[in-house]
Order: structure tokens, then sequence, then C-alpha cells
């Protein structure tokens, strides 16, 4: 049977304790899911109401949008 290296030595080997007990626990759990609902950029992405980019738009105290006028 062959001698285990010491706990040590195999987070030495590993770059860190954190890198070891990162590579530790995805070998355990499996991989990180991606969600589809990632944050992204929404400022360009048009009104429900006028059809225009967001980011033209205006925000009341509410902190509703408000459509330009023109």
């Amino acid at each position: 049977m062959a001698e285990k290296t010491p706990l040590r030595d195999r987070i030495r080997e590993a770059g860190g304790l954190y890198q070891w007990a990162n590579t530790t626990l995805i070998r355990l759990a499996g991989p990180p899911h991606v969600s589809p609902n990632l944050p992204r950029n929404r400022d360009a992405d048009p009104c429900a109401n006028c059809g225009r980019r967001r980011d033209e738009h205006t925000q009341d105290a509410a902190g509703a949008l408000v459509c330009p006028t023109s």
C-alpha cells in the first residue's frame, strides 16, 4: 500500500489552502451551474411602451421609467 503524502504537502503542491479547498470541493460536488439569469446590460433593451432604448429614458421619484416625449 502506497503511503499518502501529508496534508500540508498536498496543500502546498496545490498552490495554497484556497486552491486546494476549491479543487477538492469541485471534485466532490461537481462544477458550478451557470444560471440563464446572469446580470447583463439592460440599457440597450427596448422599452415595452415606446420601443426606444432604456438609457434614453429618465426615472421618476418612485424609480419608474419615464418615456422621452419626442
